[in-house]
């Protein structure tokens, strides 16, 4: 009988004992609306942290340094460069994908551009590095590539003349010389220091980073109004090929092949040929540890800018952020086992009607089962939209309260249906095992002893 109607009888039951079951869920509501807010809330910024910020399956590897201080001066008496043994030791070392070597720009260089953003030309100081393009292969414009160079001249009378990826340089009233673009790269954390902080101190409007793909303007490397290089000066067009997270945070980064070339000409051949670090791609973020460790006995030092430390501090967050949301359910489950042993006390008649009308000790256990799995869930489905709630006010007094700062995201919560689906799962579970102990009691008793009122 009690099969048959279950879910019937499920629902009555849950409509006579509402404001029992509903003073258990107070506590669950309280619970889960926490521990999904928290969850979320971390989980969002340990991606942004070791995702953006800190990418983990990315490391550079540079020579370690020995430095020697001296008042002001620190002195620097260890190697300054990778050869090619480092680079193919390195790609031989287990749980390692692909090793891409990176290099400085050893000569000062200044940029100058601008016009159509701010009005009027502005010119700045720039440092400057080298990658290469496969290893920002999907995550920037297509553009960023090595910079072919035919040999060939072709003359032009202006940019539309000399094809895709090319501008016409014209340096008299004569015809021009068709040259290449060198793409370019910047990092997030140079759009964001802008618009948190340059922007307001010379008045300037933000920039959108998506608009910013295709802006050309120059730079002239060797030129310096600090110390510039003993050769001329070459002056090169430069083309935003995109935003990305490998490019130097603080510069510009262009194909690995230009600071060779520019290396080699401004400074001197060795200096083309000196890699000054090189980033490992892991097969995985598990492979991290004895990377780094195979990386540092073999003389090499990680610069990781931090990433193990925020590893840490976002693991141990997350922990305890994910222990208090447990303790939460934990009192909470200890609250809906005493409801339930007042709920049996009180349906003692009820039951033992049950058990005397033909209803088997796993029906009346059944019964009561399941009406705590559907307290859990609903409680645990209110609790999960109050977090969503919560969090989508969070996010809108974040955009209009807090200012920008690098990084700064669109949601500060990964509120991912993954992660409200196993809290609403767990809730239902830590319920259901709730609910065990007043079951058995209930099923244990005689049901003769419950219809005599003893």
């Amino acid at each position: 009988m009690i099969r048959q109607g279950l879910s019937r009888t499920v629902a009555a039951d849950l409509r006579r004992h509402w404001r029992h079951f509903a003073a258990a869920s107070v506590g669950i509501v309280i619970g889960v609306a926490s521990l999904t807010f928290f969850l979320a809330l971390g989980f969002q910024v340990r991606g942004l942290l070791l995702g953006q910020v800190f990418p983990s399956d990315l490391l550079e590897v540079a020579p370690a340094s020995s430095d020697i201080d001296i008042f002001a001066l620190r002195l620097d008496l260890g190697r300054d460069a990778l050869g090619e043994a480092d680079l193919e030791a390195l790609a031989a070392l287990e749980g390692v994908e692909a090793v891409y070597p990176k290099m400085r720009l050893t000569v000062p260089a200044m940029a100058s551009g601008g016009t159509s953003l701010f009005g009027a030309g502005m010119q700045t100081e720039i440092v400057a590095d080298g990658i290469d393009p496969e290893l920002v292969d999907g995550d920037a414009s297509p553009a960023f590539v090595p910079v072919v160079r035919d040999g060939t001249a072709v003359s032009c009378r202006e940019d539309a003349s000399c094809g895709e990826g090319l501008y016409c340089e014209r340096g008299g009233f004569g015809p021009g010389v068709c040259r290449p673009f060198i793409p370019v790269l910047v990092s997030p954390y140079v759009i964001e220091l802008y618009n948190g902080a340059f922007r307001r101190a010379y008045n300037l409007p933000k920039i959108n980073p998506a608009a910013l793909t295709g802006m050309v303007f120059e730079m002239s490397f060797g030129a310096s109004s600090f110390r510039p290089s003993t050769q001329p000066p070459i002056v090169e067009r430069m083309r935003l090929a995109g935003v990305s997270e490998r490019a130097i945070p603080l510069g510009v980064t262009i194909p690995l092949g230009e600071v060779r070339r520019l290396n080699g000409l401004l400074d001197s051949p060795e200096a083309g040929e000196r890699f000054h670090s090189a980033i490992i791609k892991l097969n995985s973020a598990k492979a991290l540890p004895s990377v780094v460790q195979a990386v540092e006995e073999r003389g090499l030092s990680v610069r990781d800018r931090g990433a193990r430390r925020a590893a840490l501090v976002t693991a141990v967050v997350v922990f305890a952020v994910g222990l208090v949301g447990v303790v939460l359910l934990a009192i909470s489950a200890a609250h809906i086992m005493h409801v339930f042993y007042l709920v049996v006390m009180i349906r003692r008649r009820e039951l033992g009607l049950l058990r005397a009308v033909g209803a088997t000790r796993n029906d009346v256990k059944a019964l009561l089962i399941l009406e705590s799995a559907v307290v859990g869930l609903l409680a645990a489905t209110v609790g999960v939209a109050i977090a969503w709630m919560a969090a989508r006010v969070a996010d809108i007094v974040a955009a209009t309260q807090v200012p920008d700062f690098p990084f700064k995201p669109e949601s500060f919560f990964a509120l991912s249906p993954l992660l409200m689906g196993s809290v609403v799962v767990a809730t239902v579970a830590i319920c259901v095992v709730a609910a065990l102990p007043p079951a058995l009691r209930a099923v244990n008793g005689d049901p003769s002893e419950a219809l005599s009122g003893r």
